[in-house]
């Protein structure tokens, strides 16, 4: 089972949103959490639709909220769903992130693997995990930083590897987070 990626894990921006809102969505914010749940139980095609589904349910959101803060929280949160329907549509056929991380290099290896929030800044490893339902491939990680706004700081590509058909591989590259990131997204393609 696939989990949620980080950047479209937006229960942050949610309850931001809900505890600035001055209209009642917790019901609305409650839907969109038994989206995110279910996503990591969903195939590819799936996952696309859930995220249509969740994006749709903001944007109605949105359109009930006068509040700046709490609209500015949903709009946040939109915007890391098309940031992550671009990371897909950058990957190539066949292949799927269903997995990242980033630990500090400093960390206790009990304590890596979560995400943190912030997205700590400076030498980081970066996990990923790849699942081939293609044919047997060299595979290359591409990850992508973003600003609060959504906007894309830099982009780093990991060392090619061999991934078999129908498994899954995982591998750790090295980057070093710009320092005004707050968020990442990882596609996967094959190595030219």
């Amino acid at each position: 089972m696939a989990s949620i990626p980080p950047i479209i894990d937006i229960r942050d921006d949610l309850r931001r949103a809900r505890d600035a809102a001055d209209a009642d969505v917790t019901e609305d914010f409650e839907t969109v959490r038994d989206r995110l749940d279910a996503f990591g139980e969903r195939d590819r095609a799936d996952r696309e639709g859930v995220v249509d589904e969740i994006d749709n349910q903001l944007l109605r959101v949105e359109e009930l909220l006068d509040d700046e803060e709490a609209t500015r929280a949903v709009r946040s949160a939109r915007n890391r769903l098309h940031i992550y329907r671009e990371s897909l549509s950058s990957s190539d056929e066949g292949l799927l992130v269903v997995d990242s991380g980033v630990y500090q290099h400093e960390e206790p290896e009990a304590e890596r693997g979560e995400v943190r929030r912030p997205l700590p800044v400076g030498e980081v490893t970066l996990t990923v995990t790849v699942a081939n339902s293609g044919e047997d491939a060299e595979v290359e990680p591409i990850v992508r930083f973003y600003d609060e706004d959504g906007e894309e700081l830099e982009s780093a590509s990991g060392p090619a590897f061999d991934l078999a058909a129908g498994t899954e591989g995982r591998m750790e590259l090295e980057v070093d987070v710009p320092s005004d990131a707050t968020r990442y997204a990882v596609s996967v393609v094959r190595a030219a």
